[in-house]
């Protein structure tokens, strides 16, 4: 009798192994999420269509960003946006002048809302009382293919139709405010910069976070939420070389509840990853506000003015702070540009 030694598998038999369990563990992950988010909607799909906009297929020429005094950039977050209206609130109230706004996700939206009409009145009556329904189409045949091909349970066109119905502004050259909606490109895994153009599927690009949202197919490119690569992008406002950029990060700590199965272990994994990238980026401005959101989830809406206050607070207690800064570099609040 004699024994076989067991030959060791290849590495090309272990790298399909390990394929096959990353593509098995993210399938069932999307699926997860995507039931979870059906069964917490009214219905199980909404059918919307795409808003009718004329979209080139380059990324129209965008005018050059010149004297650019004070950025303010808006992080990612999900419904935790809701906490970018309060600090936009005092930022107002207070005469800081914002000659630049940078968004990713979550900013990105109330950034545009912002940058089409600067009053805060009118932007907080627009979203105060936003609800999932009003963002979200999700597709339960959408939901049964996401493991099979590039999409996911939400299209993203309720919250392209919801931008086109709440703005004035179609395009890019019509805000008030410069606006850079900021978006992963998994075509090359660098970061991409929407700055021209039609204003709703940019904003969609840099909210189409996986595996939720399907990723969206803009100028040749193939776009997911601006949180995977720049959650709080003051890389980009340094880009347009402001005297002041004034970061938001409406990131919050994991959890560190007990884990019950290997789905929660990759959603923390996630939420480690964003939160300190998030805590990365704003350090990296003059001016950091961070709210203290801890306990409020990426898709609560039942908190939208608990969202809100916060936000109002966080930057209440960087007001002084802020002022110094302008009177250090020469800038003048909004009153003294007028006059």
């Amino acid at each position: 009798m004699f024994s076989v030694k067991k030959q060791p598998k290849s590495r090309f038999e272990e790298r399909r192994i390990y394929n096959f369990l990353t593509y098995l563990v993210m399938g069932l992950l999307s699926l997860s999420m995507g039931l979870s988010m059906l069964t917490s909607l009214s219905g199980c799909s909404r059918i919307i269509p795409r808003p009718a906009i004329d979209i080139p297929v380059k990324a129209p020429h965008a005018k050059p960003l010149k004297n650019i005094e004070v950025a303010l950039v808006l992080g990612a977050g999900g419904s935790r946006g809701l906490a970018h209206l309060g600090v936009l609130e005092v930022l107002e109230k207070e005469g800081i002048p914002i000659d630049l706004i940078v968004g990713s996700s979550a900013g990105s939206l109330i950034g545009a809302l912002y940058c089409d009409n600067p009053n805060i009145a009118v932007v907080k009556e627009k979203v105060i009382n936003l609800k999932k329904e009003d963002l979200l189409d999700p597709s339960f045949s959408e939901l049964i293919l996401a493991p099979l091909r590039l999409t996911g349970p939400v299209q993203g066109n309720a919250l392209e139709q919801f931008c086109v119905q709440k703005m004035r502004a179609k395009y890019f050259s019509e805000l008030k405010i410069p606006l850079i909606a900021v978006a992963t490109n998994v075509d090359n895994n660098h970061i991409t910069l929407l700055k021209s153009g039609p204003i709703a599927p940019a904003v969609h690009a840099s909210s189409a976070l996986p595996p939720i949202f399907s990723p969206v197919t803009l100028y040749n490119q193939t776009l997911i939420d601006g949180g995977v690569i720049a959650p709080v992008p003051v890389q980009v406002a340094r880009l347009f070389k402001p005297k002041l950029i004034i970061a938001v990060d409406i990131s919050t700590p994991p959890s560190r509840a007990q884990l019950k199965n290997a789905f929660e272990l990759v959603y923390r994994s996630l939420n480690i990853s964003f939160y300190e990238l998030s805590r990365m980026q704003s350090s990296r401005a003059e001016i950091t506000i961070l709210p203290n959101l801890i306990g409020y989830g990426t898709f609560d809406d039942q908190y939208n003015h608990q969202l809100y206050e916060k936000g109002k607070e966080a930057a209440q207690a960087m007001v002084e702070d802020i002022k110094k800064q302008l009177r250090r570099r020469g800038i003048k609040t909004r009153s003294e540009r007028v006059i």
